[in-house]
């Protein structure tokens, strides 16, 4: 990305022209390079953030253990609005890299050219294909319905560059249908080691709930309340400490032509049947690292984080 070199010489940051020289070590040079290049600095450059809030009217938080580490732990999530332009249902989604691998993933567009693709209103076509609508991400499911096409979301409380990072998302307006509130809670803990997604549901009337994660991973259902993921030979173990007793299931992610087959793709799912009121998820993802693994951690109501 040839940009890269603008931007380190506009914003004085020798990060972003450090980072795409290693790039075209690795592949080749664009004529935009030559026009923008930056040489080499012999300075030190200064230390990265662990932690980014992107504002603006689709906000973006990311949060990572280490840069230089490959094997690092990484979780980004996402407010915004559904109607923005090449958007998903997808409001509060996450994904979640560490050993190399990502483990939470988005499974990106379809193609365009499909009957009604754009047509975004509520109950709209485009929202019948999967990979756009609510059931390929990784969201919560009231009653096995989309989130409000028209929905908007934002964050109401983030902090970062501390031990355990953590953003609160406002998904209320995504699940108005059968919610008074929503709330998603994503944190580092344990030293930045594991990943807690926490969702609480004020719900008005009685529905189902559905915990989902897309993933590229063999999935095998542990007792419990516990699955381990396999990546190659890498391991991540999703344990649910609330609410007592749930447990995980599998489903396909895969679907039929003309809609792209997902191939090899599955989503892990916690169902939680006809359940009112007051209602806590909370998702422990823990990667299985060299000298074991968090097993728990202390659960906080969103409004003590």
């Amino acid at each position: 990305m040839p940009c890269m070199f603008w931007l380190a010489r506009t914003f004085n940051n020798p990060l972003y022209a450090e980072d795409e020289h290693t790039q075209i070590r690795k592949h080749s040079a664009a004529p935009e390079h030559i026009v923008w290049y930056i040489p080499i600095t012999q300075e030190k450059p200064p230390a990265r953030k662990l932690d980014y809030y992107f504002r603006g009217p689709v906000e973006v938080a990311t949060f990572r253990s280490a840069w230089d580490n490959p094997d690092a732990l990484f979780v980004g999530i996402k407010a915004g609005y559904n109607q923005v332009n090449h958007g998903h249902l997808d409001l509060g989604n996450f994904e979640l890299d560490a050993l190399g691998v990502r483990w939470a993933r988005d499974l990106g567009s379809d193609n365009y050219n499909m009957p009604g693709y754009w047509d975004s209103k509520e109950g709209g076509q485009r929202w019948s294909y999967y990979r756009l609508n609510s059931f390929s991400h990784n969201v919560p499911l009231l009653n096995g319905e989309n989130q409000n096409a028209l929905a908007k979301s934002s964050f109401i409380k983030i902090q970062t560059e501390t031990s355990q990072p953590y953003v609160l998302v406002d998904l209320t307006d995504a699940y108005k249908k059968s919610a008074k509130k929503v709330t998603r809670g994503i944190a580092m803990v344990e030293g930045r080691q594991a990943v807690l997604v926490q969702d609480e549901f004020d719900l008005d009337k009685t529905c189902d709930v559905t915990w989902g994660m897309t993933t590229d991973a063999k999935i095998q259902i542990k007792e419990k309340g516990a699955a381990e993921l396999t990546i190659r030979d890498k391991k991540l173990i999703a344990k649910a400490l609330s609410p007592a007793g749930a447990e995980f299931a599998v489903e396909s992610a895969e679907q039929k032509p003309p809609e792209k087959t997902n191939e090899g793709v599955s989503r892990l799912v916690l169902r939680l049947p006809q359940v009112k009121g007051s209602v806590q998820v909370a998702i422990l993802l823990s990667p299985v690292w060299p000298d074991g693994t968090v097993n728990t951690v202390r659960l906080k109501a969103l409004a003590e984080w």
